[in-house]
This record gives structure tokens, C-alpha cells and sequence, in this order.
């Protein structure tokens, strides 16, 4: 017989009665309810986390930041009742603990008294962290408890930026300040060189001048000893001086009284001199004297006239002096005693002034010395002054000059460095859209595997009467594998028109789906021919092994590593892949692997089903003969 006439009188089999065609309805439909019915009621279980039950805490006794009243539990927590991500109910702490106990709620998130007190103290010397309270209950539900976990701390990112920024702010202002100081200290480090500077060159001219003083002062000894004796003698003098001034007075007086006597006489004897030459004149006339003689003796006595005439005038002038200086001497008496007490006061403050002299000498030479040394220092200190500005310099260079909107920018930066900037190269339209790839190639098996319970796998007539096993083999195959592609064909329609799933290659899909469960049908069958009805539960453990190795709700890399050897060469791990790559990224590049496999695989389970039904048709066995409570 061919294939097709065998095909049919299994397809006629299977319809025979009412009850055959319900029986071959209900597991045609399967993997449709399966699938379906799993998809569905996980399209998108996010969208409706408002409908579960938490519990909300606030005990939050709030504080002051910056002067002004804060709570951040209150706010918080009616984000979060506004957000309405959950099914949110304000109550206390006794009620939350058994509202989570008894299940009247999945989770509880508390907000302590402390917590804005702790969350505030972050920009203080004294940080304490504030903790967000997350009661859970895995008796409620185990995915409660992770999502739970996963909002709490998603809350604690968001207030961690909150105050993260508000810390970076104030950190970023005393920044500010402190630039502003060191400028200000730069500044003064500037006017602090500048004037150094001039004090340094101020202490080398008074070192210079000390140190020729103290070059003097060493002369100073002798000189005020000199000083100290002359002014001895000075006073000595002047006490000689005070005692012979009255007689000089006295003896000035006397003086000016005979030169005024005298002044007297030569101004009769000046009068009377005329009257002398005429009476000369003619007495030398009536003498025997020549004419020469009498000129010569009248020409003397004209110039002993013409004296006496100088000598009144002297006599005169001498007679004022003399007054004059009588006056004088009149006081010198007294001047003279006072210059003696004056002399004698000098002479006193010499000899004091001569002994002080040493220690002087010794003072001004150790101010030499401090001078010298405060000349260096100077130095130094100008020198280091202008090291502190240049480093003041560097440190001013070093922090930034920023404004109040950029020191904003910053703190919110700081608070929150990193954001992920995803680039989906393929995306799964939602979570039910995520895990269609796994259970598609799941129902797809669990479809071969159900309609197994009524196919035969071979005709065991047809086996022996026409002894062409690999026909009958490929009869055997082709009537699951016909119902598997409608199954297929059912479920492709149910998750594209019913749930509305996005596909980006939707023949390649429909095409890999019906490549999937031909090979499934492959598969099954080739453990049927082997092993009979226990082949039929092999099937079964076979799928229960690739449930676990497929990889199709966790990376399979995080399976132990016995199973991740297996997930490689198991078919389902390669059915998951291929509908994976052809529903989001739609690139029948990346399904060439998958492919290649599920060939493989559906040409060696061929291969082994013709070798088992080869050896069937030349050994059967009593056994055989009997009806298979499985298949038929």
C-alpha cells in the first residue's frame, strides 16, 4: 500500500464514530487550550497589580530641613497611592502584620518614625540611614513577594536621588564657599607677599643702619667719658667765672665813668685848640725862628691837634662801650652762677650718661643682631608668602567657579550618575509575549504527545503483509503530523487574532511552528515503534525534561550544568529559539540553527522508526499481537 491510502484508513479509523471524532476533537484542541488559555491569562499580569492587595504604614513623625517642616514617609506615601501600581490601604502596624499574616494583604511597606529625621540627616556630619519596612508572606504568593521587593526598592532608589541631590546641593554650595574663601585667602596671601616683601627690604635697611650704629656705639664709651670730664671743667669755670663776675661788673662800671671824664677833658682840650695855634702863631712870628722852623712846629701841632680831635672821638665811643658792657656785666653775676649750676648739672648727667654708656652699647648691638635676624625672617616670610599665594593659586584653579543653576544640574547629576539608555534590537510586545515562545513549543509537543493516544504509530498489518517499513513508517508519521500542523495552524490563530500578540514574521512563524511539531510527531513516534506503550510515557518524561532544559522563562545558562549539556541537544531548547527570533526580531537568519536541529532530529527519529519497524516486520511476538492499551 502508499502512503496515502494509509493515511486514510487511519483518518477513517479515527472518525469511525461519534465518540472517536469527540475523542479526536478534544485532543486536537489540547494544545490550544493550553497555550491559549496560558497566554492569556499571563498577556500582561502587570497591568494589573492595582488589584493586589498591600498594606500602607505611615508612622513617619516627619522633621526640619533647612527651617522648614518635612515628611517624607507622608509624601511617599501618597505617591504611591496616587501611582495606584498597587491596591494600596493605609493602616497601622499591628494591622498590616496580620492583614500579611492572614492574607488579607500580599505585603506591607512601613515608614518608621525616624525615616525623615534618618533621610534628612544625610547632608549632616552625623548620616544615619533611614529604612524602608517591607513585610512579606511567600504563603500569599512567592511573585508577590518578589515584585514587592522589587517596588521597595525602586522606592528606595527614587527617595536615595531625592536626597541624594539635596546632600550634593549643600555639599556643592560649601564648595562654593570654600572657593570663595581661598580666593579671599589668595588675595590676602597676595597683600601678605606685597607687604612682606616691603617689610623684608624695611628690615635689611634697619640691619644696615643697626649695624653701622653699632659700629658708633663702640666709640660711644670714650666719648662720653671725655664728655663727662669736659664738663667737669666746664662747671669748674663756670663756678670760677660766677665768682669773679661782680668785681668785672664793678671794675666795667668804673671804666666807663673815667672814659666818660676823659671824653670830657679832650672835648675842652678839642675847644680850646684853635685859640692855642693862633696865640702859636704868632708867638713863633715874633721869634727868631726861620719860616721853615715855624711851619714844621705849627704843622706838629696841627697833627697833635688832629690826634686829639681822634682821641675825643675814641674817648667817646669807648665811654658808650664801656656803659654799654657795665650794663652787660651787671647781669653777668647772676648768668654766671647759673651756667655754674648748669655746668654742674651737665657734668652730673655726663657721668651718668658715661656709665649707661655700656649697656647701650651692648643694647644696640643686640638690636643689630635682632635686626639681622628679623631681616631674615622677612625673607622667609616673604618667600613663603609667595609660595601660600602661588599654592592658593592652584587650589583657586582647581575648584571650579559655578553657578547656582549648574551646582543644581551637579547635585541632581551626583544623585542620579547613571540612566540606562536601552537599545532593543528585538522586543517582546508584553510579558504574555515573552513567554509564548516556550509555551507555543511546549503545546506543540503536549498536541503530538495527546494525539498519540489515539494514532497508531504503524500499522502492524501493513507492516507485515507489505514489508515496507520505511513507507509505513512515513504513514505512520504523516496522519500526527497532519493533525499536529493543524493544531499549529489553530494555535497561530488563536495567539494572533484572539490574544492580539505582535509577530514580526508571521508565515516564517506559521511555517517553523509546523516544522516544531512534524519533528515532535517524529520523535514520539520513533519511541512508540521502539518501545511500545512504554515509548508513549518516554514521550512524556521527555517533555517534562525539556520543560526544565528549554530555557523558556530563565536564561537556560543558570541551569545547573548537567542540564545545560542537555539543554543543547534537546529539540524543544531549538523550537524555543527559532519562535523566539521569528515573533521579534523576524530575521530568518538567526532561525537557520533551529532549523538545522529540528531537521536533524525529525530525519534520525525517521531513521530510528524505520530501523525499529524494519526489525517488527521479521520477529513479532505474542506480545505484539495482543491490542496496546494505547494506540490501538
Amino acid at each position: 500500500m502508499k502512503i496515502l491510502p494509509l493515511v486514510r484508513v487511519e483518518l477513517a479509523r479515527l472518525t469511525s464514530s461519534r465518540l472517536s471524532i469527540a475523542a479526536l476533537i478534544a485532543l486536537m484542541i489540547v494544545p490550544v487550550i493550553y497555550g491559549g488559555l496560558y497566554l492569556w491569562g499571563n498577556q500582561d499580569p502587570y497591568s494589573n497589580l492595582d488589584n493586589v492587595p498591600a498594606a500602607l504604614v505611615v508612622e513617619d513623625a516627619g522633621t526640619t530641613v533647612d527651617g522648614k517642616p518635612v515628611n517624607y514617609g507622608a509624601d511617599t506615601a501618597k505617591q504611591l497611592l496616587d501611582d495606584e501600581k498597587f491596591g494600596w490601604v493605609r493602616t497601622t502596624e499591628a494591622q498590616a502584620q496580620a492583614g500579611v499574616r492572614n492574607g488579607t494583604f500580599d505585603f506591607a511597606v512601613t515608614f518608621p518614625a525616624s525615616f525623615s529625621k534618618n533621610l534628612s540627616s544625610a547632608a549632616s556630619t552625623s548620616p544615619v540611614a533611614a529604612h524602608i519596612g517591607l513585610i512579606t508572606n511567600d504563603t500569599n504568593s512567592y511573585l508577590s513577594t518578589t515584585i514587592a521587593k522589587q517596588g521597595a526598592e525602586a522606592v528606595r532608589v527614587a527617595l536615595a536621588q531625592k536626597v541624594g541631590a539635596a546632600a550634593s546641593q549643600a555639599l556643592l554650595g560649601a564648595v562654593a564657599s570654600l572657593r570663595s574663601g581661598l580666593v579671599d585667602a589668595r588675595d590676602g596671601a597676595a597683600q601678605l607677599a606685597d607687604g612682606a616683601t616691603s617689610a623684608a627690604s624695611g628690615a635689611a635697611s634697619l640691619a644696615r643702619g643697626l649695624a653701622q650704629l653699632d659700629s658708633g656705639a663702640a666709640t660711644l664709651p670714650g666719648a662720653t667719658a671725655r664728655l663727662s670730664s669736659g664738663a667737669s671743667q666746664v662747671a669748674v669755670g663756670a663756678k670760677q667765672l660766677s665768682a669773679a663776675a661782680p668785681a668785672a661788673a664793678s671794675g666795667a662800671k668804673s671804666a666807663a665813668a673815667g672814659a666818660k671824664s676823659l671824653n670830657a677833658g679832650l672835648s675842652q682840650l678839642a675847644a680850646s685848640t684853635p685859640g692855642i695855634r693862633q696865640d702859636l702863631v704868632a708867638t713863633l712870628a715874633s721869634s727868631n725862628l726861620s719860616g721853615a722852623d715855624q711851619q714844621r712846629l705849627v704843622g706838629e701841632f696841627d697833627a697833635v691837634s688832629g690826634g686829639v680831635s681822634a682821641s675825643r672821638s675814641g674817648a667817646a665811643s669807648l665811654a658808650g662801650g664801656l656803659s654799654t658792657l657795665s650794663g652787660k656785666l651787671s647781669a653777668l653775676p647772676g648768668s654766671a652762677s647759673r651756667l655754674a649750676s648748669g655746668a654742674s648739672q651737665v657734668a652730673s648727667g655726663a657721668k651718668e650718661l658715661a656709665g649707661a654708656t655700656p649697656a647701650l652699647a651692648s643694647g644696640i648691638r643686640s638690636a643689630a643682631t635682632g635686626a639681622s635676624s628679623l631681616s631674615t625672617g622677612l625673607t622667609k616670610l616673604d618667600d613663603g608668602a609667595g609660595t601660600l599665594k602661588t599654592s592658593l593659586d592652584r587650589g583657586v584653579a582647581q575648584v571650579p567657579a559655578t553657578t547656582a543653576s549648574e551646582r543644581a544640574l551637579a547635585a541632581a547629576t551626583i544623585a542620579d550618575p547613571v540612566n540606562v539608555n536601552q537599545v532593543a534590537l528585538t522586543s517582546a510586545q508584553n510579558y504574555g509575549a515573552g513567554l509564548a515562545p516556550f509555551f507555543i513549543s511546549l503545546a506543540g509537543w503536549i498536541g503530538i504527545y495527546a494525539l498519540f493516544l489515539l494514532v497508531r504509530p504503524i500499522s502492524r498489518r501493513a507492516l507485515t503483509a507489505v514489508r515496507r517499513p520505511l513507507r509505513t513508517v512515513l504513514a505512520g508519521w504523516a496522519t500526527p503530523a497532519t493533525l499536529g500542523v493543524l493544531q499549529m495552524a489553530a494555535l497561530f490563530a488563536l495567539i494572533t487574532l484572539g490574544l492580539h500578540l505582535q509577530i514580526a514574521n508571521p508565515l516564517g512563524l506559521l511555517g517553523f511552528m509546523a516544522l516544531a511539531s512534524i519533528t515532535f510527531a517524529a520523535i514520539i513516534l520513533a519511541l512508540n515503534v521502539l518501545f511500545g506503550s512504554v515509548g508513549q510515557f518516554l514521550g512524556l518524561l521527555l517533555m517534562v525534561v525539556q520543560l526544565v532544559t528549554a530555557g523558556g522563562t530563565f536564561p537556560w545558562q543558570t541551569l545547573p550544568a548537567p542540564l545545560a549539556f542537555i539543554h543543547q541537544a534537546l529539540p524543544m531548547s531549538h523550537a524555543v529559539e527559532g519562535v523566539r527570533q521569528l515573533m521579534y526580531s523576524g530575521s530568518t537568519n538567526d532561525v537557520a540553527g533551529p532549523i538545522l536541529w529540528l531537521v536533524g532530529w525529525l530525519v534520525a527519529s525517521l531513521a530510528i522508526a524505520t530501523a525499529g519497524a524494519r526489525k517488527q516486520g521479521r520477529f513479532r511476538t505474542l506480545r505484539e499481537l495482543r491490542p496496546s492499551p494505547i494506540g490501538g
